[in-house]
């Protein structure tokens, strides 16, 4: 009997093959390893940024870990290729916009993962050439935020993230308030208790706090209430600790293994959860706890992305040893994207904030791991092209990163009339259009504000998405320096926006006006200029106004500067010049 399509997808998805070991390297020149090399490290460090510190998310787990695993593949091959700040060799973590303020000793490493079992076989490996008959734990990966809690002489003294791995931003104060987490330890205990777990949002609980709308996934929520300055009641009653790590536990009388941390750490009064403890001796029982999580993640009350597999023996542990990155005793097993099907109803073109064209598939709503779906981003045209995606098409939606929709496979309809081929006509993109609300631009000035205002732009608070609308069908926002020139009084008679929210946004539109010029330049959309060159720009010149300054050598050397000076030689870049100036935003 033949499979439906679907099946064959799902039961890839599912159950993905495991990668062969390359069994030799590739046959390459000197450059053309140097280019590639570069080239990954660019990537993983993009990805990375998306993912820790921004929430966005643009590949799936499986992509990123295959970029990962050429990079570390290519490095492994070429060692003298290698660069020393290579991302292979550093901890990665949500650090960004965090005072980072206590240290972590050991650093709190990351896991290596694989979708699949690889990392699983290659962990067995690596502990059974050195023990005939070893012992994991199977714990489930919980998609929350790694803490480090310190106790000296029983008290709660700090609380920190993982940050940078090496040092995290402190905690404390929420911390002391996370039901779960003892303020003082019970029984008997050492002067200093250094214990690591995860924080994540009981699913239940965080249905019921009245801010949890605005995050897209129980993570997300979890990170924010810890790293708020001061968060809502009800927000914080819906976070819990899973401990997962005694720090040095070695080091004390009588604990030989991880078994024995974790029940001395349930003396002393953390919530340790034995029942998600699971002792392995092979591959196939790791492989049965893993289909049991998988078949009821949607069950538990936090949200799970896999695995994790630990030495359970410390002695061994410590013999594996760690390496820059991840210890070399533990590894992740990742669940697959969870999926769902439907048709797509067409495909239009949406202009963004820097004037590009991207093309979206238009669905008939589908509902994805608790995410209702309508369509979804195709990237660009060569996306379109690859899958050559049209009207009718049956098609597979997968979340990445547990929040972005994408594509995942298509099933093309059989009607074979001019009118179900996609469009593949790219419109033409003008990298300074619509810099201001004119006829026919407004939704892509809108855009354009958007981004501006955002977090990633000027991070003006109290600016979402609806009021800014408001505010530019009102005609008192025309263009982006015009945003500097309201007052409250104007703000507060706009329809839904009130008296007291046109104070506040006033306020944070004074923050606001004195930028760094790093911030200012990323603000304002230039295809290819985000955060990571705008900083390298300012490290350069200054100024924007320096960097205009510098025509001539931008026009030889710099392709980055050169994108900058085109923007602003434009009429509608001119204009903008012109603007931001008289707000005093240069």
């Amino acid at each position: 009997m033949t499979r439906p399509f679907f099946f064959w997808l799902v039961l890839v998805l599912v159950f993905p093959a495991s990668s062969p070991a390359a069994s030799a390297c590739p046959k390459l020149q000197e450059p053309a390893v140097k280019a590639r090399l570069v080239e990954l490290e660019k990537a993983v460090r993009f990805h990375n940024e998306l993912y820790y510190q921004h929430s966005k998310p643009v590949i799936s787990d499986a992509e990123y870990d295959r970029l990962y695993a050429e990079l570390v593949s290519l490095e492994g091959c070429f060692p003298k290729l290698a660069s020393f700040n290579s991302p292979t060799r550093q901890i990665v973590g949500d650090s960004t916009q965090e005072t980072l303020t206590l240290r972590h000793e050991p650093p709190m490493l990351s896991l290596t993962s694989s979708v699949g079992p690889d990392a699983i076989e290659a962990l067995f490996a690596r502990a059974s050439a050195q023990e005939n008959r070893i012992t994991l734990l199977v714990q489930p990966k919980i998609d929350g935020l790694p803490v480090e809690l310190v106790y000296h002489s029983g008290k709660l003294v700090s609380a920190a993230t993982r940050g940078d791995g090496r040092m995290g931003a402190e905690v404390t104060r929420v911390a002391l308030q996370i039901p779960g987490i003892p303020q003082e330890l019970s029984g008997s205990y050492p002067v200093r208790v250094a214990v690591r777990g995860e924080i994540y949002a009981d699913r239940g609980l965080m249905s019921k706090a009245a801010s949890a709308k605005k995050y897209a996934t129980p993570r997300h929520f979890a990170a924010a209430t810890l790293k708020a300055g001061d968060p809502a009641t009800d927000a914080i009653a819906a976070l819990r600790l899973f401990p997962f790590e005694l720090v040095d536990a070695d080091s004390l009388p009588g604990l030989t293994t991880d078994s024995a941390a974790l029940r001395a750490l349930e003396g002393w009064g953390f919530p340790i959860r034995h029942e998600l403890t699971r002792p392995v001796q092979t591959l196939n029982e790791v492989e049965c706890e893993y289909r049991r999580y998988l078949a009821g993640r949607d069950r538990l009350e936090f949200a799970a992305d896999g695995i994790v597999a630990k030495v359970d023996d410390l002695a061994l542990r410590r013999s594996l040893g760690s390496g820059a990155r991840a210890p070399f005793w533990a590894a992740a097993w990742k669940f697959p994207s969870e999926t769902a099907t439907t048709t797509v109803r067409g495909i239009r073109w949406q202009t963004g904030r820097t004037g590009r064209r991207t093309p979206v598939a238009e669905l008939v709503p589908v509902t994805v791991a608790g995410v209702r779906v309508t369509h979804v981003s195709l990237q660009n045209a060569q996306t379109l092209q690859r899958l050559g995606v049209a009207a009718g098409d049956r098609v597979v939606i997968a979340l990445v990163g547990d929040i972005i929709p994408q594509i995942a496979a298509v099933e093309h309809s059989k009607k074979e009339s001019a009118g179900n081929q996609p469009d593949m006509t790219v419109p033409e993109a003008d990298p300074t259009a619509c810099l201001t609300d004119t006829p026919g631009c407004r939704d892509q000035f809108l855009a354009r504000a958007a981004y501006f205002t955002s977090s990633r732009g000027l991070d003006i608070g109290g600016l979402g998405p609806g009021q800014l609308r408001r505010l530019v069908e009102a005609g008192l926002v025309k263009d982006l320096p015009s945003l500097f020139r309201l007052t409250s009084e104007e703000m507060a008679v706009v329809p839904g926006m009130g008296r007291r929210s046109a104070e506040q946004l006033a306020a944070a539109l004074r923050r606001a006006s004195r930028p760094e010029p790093w911030r200012l330049l990323t603000a304002l959309g230039i295809q290819g200029i985000g955060p990571a060159t705008a900083r390298r720009l300012v490290g350069k010149y200054p100024s924007i106004e320096r960097m205009l300054s510098c025509r001539q050598e931008a026009a030889e050397r710099r392709e980055a500067l050169q994108k900058v000076c085109s923007f602003f030689e434009s009429r509608e870049g001119r204009a903008l010049l012109k603007g931001l100036r008289e707000a005093g935003l240069l």
